[in-house]
């Protein structure tokens, strides 16, 4: 009877023995299962925020390359604005300067200098001298320059003073304006000032 106690003890622990060493493994199996599974959500859980902040980074570039963009095509709406404020006020002021001018003792003498040079230029026939109606009369005394006859008339475009002449015959014409002398010096103004204003880079 001892013997077959002895007997049944020793298979019992066989089967306990047996019994631990399978949990064992399958408690190691399944450790190192979730261990990889944990890694892998873990892997793709970077993966994703590694994407999602990429996203974000490439929206927030977008964004403030919009932004830039949006306030350089402010700045450079304000510039030329500012630009065409300041060249309003610097050609007002000089039409002031030449109105004066023309007021002066100065001013005949130099309308008389003007048609004398033009007088060369032009061939032996009769022209046309167009003054504005505030000089008409100063044309007796610079028709008297053309030996060949000069009309005089008045040319209501003339707002700041000279004169245009034509010559029918020949087919010619010189413009001694004051007027186109001062719309002459906006592209010197421009190059000339320190307004320039660089365009806006578009992104």
């Amino acid at each position: 009877m001892a013997l077959q106690d002895e007997k049944l003890s020793k298979f019992i622990q066989a089967i306990n023995k047996d019994a631990e060493e399978r949990r064992a493994r399958i408690l190691a199996e399944s450790e190192a299962f979730n261990k990889a599974e944990l890694e892998k959500a873990e892997t793709e859980a970077l993966t994703d925020a590694y994407h999602l902040i990429q996203q974000e980074i490439s929206k927030m570039r977008t964004g403030i390359r919009r932004d830039l963009s949006q306030k350089e095509l402010k700045l450079h709406r304000a510039a030329l604005l500012k630009r065409g404020e300041i060249t309003k006020d610097v050609f007002d002021e000089a039409k002031k300067e030449i109105e004066a001018f023309t007021k002066t003792d100065a001013y005949p003498a130099f309308l008389e200098g003007l048609a004398k040079e033009a007088a060369k230029l032009f061939p032996k026939a009769e022209v046309t001298l167009y003054l504005r109606e505030a000089d008409l009369p100063l044309g007796g005394d610079l028709s008297k320059l053309f030996s060949e006859g000069c009309q005089v008339k008045a040319d209501d475009s003339i707002r700041l003073g000279g004169f245009r002449m034509e010559c029918r015959e020949f087919g010619l014409m010189a413009d001694e304006t004051l007027d186109t002398r001062l719309d002459s010096q906006h592209v010197w103004f421009a190059e000339h000032a320190g307004l320039s204003v660089e365009p806006a880079k578009a992104n």
